[in-house]
């Protein structure tokens, strides 16, 4: 008898041991949520540093909502019971060295989000998503992908966001569609869509064609010179760090929902009038670190702005490292209307023209680097630490061509006054006829110059 109690008991610790939870391992930390949101509630398991823990037979929690899984030095995922839950809704894999996953490595039937990023990644293989059929969120950021074709998530029929910055995507993009219906393209529920960095230089007219529902397009640090046909459902737009020289009202003229929108570190050198007039749901615009923007037009909201600001839904502006040395005086009125103003780290010219500023509600953060750059003798002054006597505009001086045909106009007019003077005031100048008359008239002879010369004889 005490022999099969021990055979039992044996037994029981053997199965025991081989499911055993990963909670129990050394690199698992385990906590539970209690935030009221019954989305996310559940348990967290962060399992960081244990290259060797999906070899490892550890089962996850019955109510496992997270599991984090980044840094362990990864290079390869294949099923494991860590990766078979019904709960688990979240899913990090992040910053390892994963160069391969296996088809039927997920069984993960609840998952909504997935991230993969920074890896080193080069292909998806054909039905490696196909048990995630509630994934909404993949993040493909910082792989080694070349091609568009190798990424296969067509069926993920409820994803909504995708990340995939800084992969080589952008020559298979440049005539492909992005939301082709052959396979491997999105889905036309994708609402959020982050391709920065892959090396993009042209969109073409059907890039974004059966994009129906995207709301939110980053599009930053790739190498377009100019800007595209945007989907009118955006509500955040961001095209830094692309060297666009140029943009205008029609640009942005279909995009009623926007309100969002992101032009840092372009090659523009002037925001032109009426540039932003249709965007009547803009709440926040960034124009940061354009090193060629000298002009920002009065009218770049529109004229009726300028008078009634009513309507004018701009909450935040930043205008912040850039080369602007002044602004038009029309612009206090919707620039009045703004919560958050920054127009630090410009070239501004503390005159009278710009005195204006110095009435508007300026964020005290927003002080430190609203400096003036001339006149000289105010050079890196705080603008709103200096009174407005300072700000002062000198009379110009005439330029140097007007004042020397002034002077040339003046020394001919002298000589011509001079010439008729001297005609109609000095007396004639005398022939040598009238000399002859005039002592002839007198009585006087001529001698003869021999006898005027001769002594008489004694």
């Amino acid at each position: 008898m005490r022999i099969f109690c021990a055979i039992l008991i044996f037994m029981v610790c053997s199965i025991r041991g081989e499911s055993s939870l990963i909670c129990d391992s050394e690199f698992c930390v385990c906590h539970h949520n209690n935030k009221g949101d019954r989305e996310v509630f559940g348990e967290i398991v962060d399992c960081s540093y244990d290259p060797n823990l999906l070899k490892k037979n550890f089962a996850l929690p019955e109510t496992a909502y997270t599991l984090n899984l980044s840094r362990n030095n990864l290079t390869k995922v294949q099923f494991s019971l860590v990766l078979k839950s019904d709960t688990l809704s979240e899913l990090l894999l992040n910053s390892n060295q994963i160069t391969d996953i296996s088809p039927d490595a997920f069984r993960l039937s609840n998952l909504k989000r997935l991230d993969l990023s920074d890896n080193d990644l080069q292909i998806i293989h054909k039905g490696t998503f196909d048990r995630l059929n509630k994934l909404e969120y993949l993040n493909l950021a910082n792989n080694k992908f070349a091609t568009f074709e190798e990424i296969t998530f067509h069926h993920l029929r409820d994803l909504k966001e995708i990340v995939l910055d800084n992969n080589n995507l952008g020559p298979s993009l440049e005539d492909n569609n992005l939301f082709d219906r052959n396979g491997y393209g999105l889905t036309q529920k994708i609402q959020s869509l982050s391709i920065s960095g892959i090396n993009l230089e042209i969109v073409h007219e059907n890039f974004f064609v059966y994009a129906f529902d995207l709301k939110r397009l980053i599009i930053s640090n790739n190498n377009l010179s100019e800007t595209f046909e945007f989907p009118f459902t955006l509500e955040y737009l961001d095209i830094s760090n692309n060297p666009i020289s140029e943009i205008s009202e029609e640009d942005f003229i279909n995009l009623v929902a926007l309100r969002v929108l992101k032009l840092n570190n372009l090659m523009i050198k002037e925001i032109p009038g009426y540039a932003f007039e249709s965007l009547h749901s803009l709440t926040n615009l960034e124009l940061e670190r354009n090193k060629n923007l000298v002009n920002f037009s009065a009218t770049a909201f529109g004229m009726e702005v300028l008078e009634d600001a009513d309507d004018f839904v701009l909450e935040t502006l930043s205008l912040k490292g850039s080369r602007l040395t002044s602004l038009d005086e029309q612009l206090k009125v919707p620039f009045g209307q703004l919560i958050r103003l920054d127009l630090q780290g410009n070239f501004w010219n503390c005159d009278c023209n710009l005195k204006w500023i110095k009435k508007l509600q300026i964020h005290p953060d927003d002080y430190d680097h609203l400096r003036c750059y001339t006149p000289k003798q105010l050079y890196n002054s705080r603008i709103f630490d200096l009174d407005e006597k300072f700000f002062t505009c000198a009379i110009k001086s005439p330029s140097r061509h007007i004042v020397v045909t002034i002077s040339v106009i003046t020394f001919c007019l002298l000589l011509t006054s001079l010439a008729v003077w001297v005609y109609m005031f000095m007396p004639r100048s005398q022939t040598t006829c009238d000399l002859a008359h005039m002592y002839s008239g007198a009585g006087y002879s001529m001698l003869p110059v021999q006898a005027s010369t001769m002594r008489d004889p004694l």
